[in-house]
């Protein structure tokens, strides 16, 4: 029967070539708008190198300190201090790395610089929890760390930039024209869409003592974000509860202020919109439909309206067809059946083309859709999430634009369906 119906509707698309060509650029334009949005999401979402174990990653961003006497409540980042003692002691997670991000002026011995580039303040930890692809030298070591040696990892395009070459391992390089640091390795250079990995250097926290010295309240305020890797995502709450244990430990030896680290986001959480540097708002799927959903819809029902009229004039044409069928014994339902199925054709056809569309489209506005040159890679975009969305987003639309018409010809009397079209 539905292979009766495929050749039905390649009789229609060869027979109604304008009309045909009119409905698949619909169905394509409206799955590739859907799918844009899609692809936005699916980026901030999906693994890739070097953030391929976000489906495992814990995130926080913001801590609270309050003093006893209530004068003082901030909201702030993690203190090397605070780390020390809450962090690194835990046993649940495969591992916890900090990062605290700055802009600093690269240049070389002997030529001086006035670009900026994005630097982080990290740990050995890091190169455990994102997998970067070294192109020369390795990580910084966790002795190197101990002992606060500047030895530092440098983006491929930052060398390319200071030195024209990639193998510059044990060469120097300045940070703010006057901190001498030595390259350890060559890392290819991550995109933006991955934010929590993206710099162009990383280096030992401990090289500075700008981040290693206490902060205010009480040792507890500093500028550090933490990413925890957890053995499976369920492992959350069993991982909260060891740092509430540290931070209870740590506020026990505290006179003055008081710790809260609130639990941890997931990189869905992130995803949908929750948390930022120094926030504790946690946005879920309702809250994010409210706003996206509107989109999505709109995006579905204006092109689907104008699909409708289509298959609604096609249909027309074909009332004398139907109502013979019907005097011979077809029922409602098989007709309701045939004209989607027939539709399913064209609209299978445009959310192919689509997909393609969308990729295109993406590309070429990336830079307004998502982070200034971002960096647009084949594992990101062609994910099972892309595909199961353009097949869902294509039935959609085939049901809304021919379920009306469709039923409309099952419901009409054999008498009507057999008058002349126009009349």
């Amino acid at each position: 029967m539905f292979k009766q119906y495929f050749k039905q509707a390649i009789h229609a698309l060869r027979e109604n070539r304008l009309t045909s060509v009119v409905s698949i650029l619909g169905a394509m334009l409206s799955v590739a708008m859907i799918l844009v949005v899609v692809l936005q999401f699916q980026i901030k979402l999906v693994g890739y190198s070097p953030v391929s174990k976000r489906d495992r990653m814990l995130y926080i961003y913001s801590v609270n300190t309050k003093s006893k006497d209530g004068s003082e409540n901030n909201n702030t980042g993690l203190s090397a201090e605070t780390i020390r003692e809450c962090l690194y002691t835990l046993k649940k997670p495969e591992a916890v790395t900090v990062t605290a991000q700055n802009s600093h002026v690269i240049s070389i011995p002997g030529k001086r610089l006035f670009e900026e580039y994005t630097v982080y303040y990290t740990d050995p930890a890091f190169w455990k929890v994102f997998d970067f692809k070294f192109l020369s030298g390795k990580p910084f070591t966790e002795a190197d760390f101990n002992s606060g040696l500047p030895h530092v990892v440098i983006s491929d395009k930052l060398a390319g930039i200071l030195f024209g070459t990639q193998d510059v391992v044990g060469r120097d390089i300045l940070v703010n024209n006057v901190m001498p640091c030595t390259i350890a390795g060559v890392v290819k250079r991550p995109s933006k869409a991955g934010s929590e990995a993206f710099a162009d250097v990383w280096m030992p926290y401990t090289a500075n003592t700008l981040y290693t010295n206490s902060g205010g309240c009480d040792g507890m305020c500093g500028p550090f974000g933490a990413e925890i890797l957890a053995h499976k995502l369920s492992d959350i709450d069993s991982i909260y509860a060891e740092i509430q244990q540290g931070v209870a430990r740590y506020n026990a030896g505290k006179a003055d202020f008081i710790l809260t680290i609130p639990k941890p986001f997931t990189h869905l959480e992130l995803a949908l919109g929750s948390g930022s540097r120094y926030g504790y708002n946690r946005v879920g799927w309702g809250e994010y439909l409210k706003t996206t959903g509107w989109v999505l819809l709109f995006l579905l029902l204006v092109p689907t309206l104008n699909l409708t009229g289509i298959v609604q004039s096609a249909v027309q044409k074909r009332r004398p067809e139907m109502g013979l069928r019907k005097a011979f014994g077809a029922t409602g339902e098989r007709l309701f059946t045939q004209v989607v199925c027939e539709n399913l054709i064209i609209t299978l056809i445009g959310g192919v083309l689509g997909v393609g569309l969308s990729v295109v489209l993406l590309y070429v506005g990336r830079s307004f859709l998502l982070t200034k040159d971002t960096v647009i890679t084949f594992g990101m975009l062609f994910q099972p999430l892309l595909f199961v969305a353009a097949l869902f987003f294509t039935l959609v639309l085939n049901v809304l634009s021919s379920g009306l018409p469709a039923f409309r010809i099952a419901r009409e009397r054999i008498v009507e369906s057999l008058k002349d079209a126009n009349v």
